[in-house]
């Protein structure tokens, strides 16, 4: 039986191997479903890089890089001109094959969801910014249909959804909205702080990425963002208040949001 380790998979997914390796590592993918999964992305990175490579852009030679190479030699100034025409074009192929290269080991490595968590980070920040302007619609959902809104919210991330309360730490629960991140839900609870109805503040949940992650703080358009995983289910506050603030609310909010 073949042994499925990563340069076979490789080697495997590019036609490497002879017709009994790969007709050994086929059947040894019949009873491996984690090498199967790794085949299906390292099939799928190709297929990125493939499609890179259809750009017309890659297709044709350039007459001078054909002619540098076809003509006899010249005197180095004249090589010089047509290797300055040539350079680029090879630079972007070098390019294009380091990113299936890394982004092949990659998901090798697990991460199935690559930079998940740095997406949801800007499309948070650039979300909340906009919402955070209006007057009557920061909030599909208001505060008076909380029940409604953990119902709704809690369907869509396949668990329970309790609102916070942080009135402790000065903050009104407005209500809430759905956004959409990589195709996945992402509820958000937005609250107020007094006097400040366009600062407001959101924790965000989204689901799909998988393992943990700890604690980490960022800023992004203007705003501050406190990000964690667990369980799963990816964590963001996001808003006006500092970076310290945001951290100490993460774990506050932590242990309550891990036992829902």
């Amino acid at each position: 039986m073949a042994r499925l380790d990563d340069a076979t998979l490789v080697a495997y997914v590019d036609g490497e191997l002879d017709a009994a390796q790969m007709h050994s590592v086929a059947r040894a993918l019949e009873r491996d479903p984690v090498a199967q999964e790794k085949v299906r992305l390292l099939r799928l990175s190709a297929s990125l890089v493939s499609a890179v490579f259809r750009d017309p852009a890659y297709q044709a030679v350039p007459p001078a890089l054909a002619a540098s190479v076809m003509a006899p030699r010249e005197p180095w100034k004249t090589r010089l001109r047509h290797w300055r025409v040539a350079l680029p074009v090879a630079a972007s192929i070098a390019a294009a094959a380091m990113l299936y290269g890394s982004y092949s080991i990659g998901l090798l490595q697990g991460q199935q969801t690559p930079g998940f968590s740095e997406r949801l980070l800007d499309e948070v920040a650039d979300y909340h910014v906009v919402y955070a302007r209006e007057d009557e619609h920061q909030v599909e959902v208001s505060a008076k249909h909380q029940a409604e809104i953990e119902a709704w919210l809690g369907e869509r991330l396949h668990r329970s959804i309790a609102v916070p309360d942080l009135s402790k730490d000065g903050l009104t629960f407005e209500g809430a909205r759905l956004l959409v991140v990589d195709g996945e839900p992402v509820a958000q609870l937005v609250y107020l702080p007094p006097n400040q109805p366009h600062h407001p503040l959101a924790l965000c949940i989204s689901f799909g990425a998988p393992g943990e992650e700890a604690l980490t703080s960022d800023s992004r358009n203007g705003v501050n963002l406190a990000l964690w995983r667990r369980k799963g289910y990816t964590y963001v506050l996001v808003g006006w208040a500092d970076r310290p603030f945001l951290t100490k609310l993460a774990h506050q909010l932590a242990p309550a949001l891990d036992a829902i």
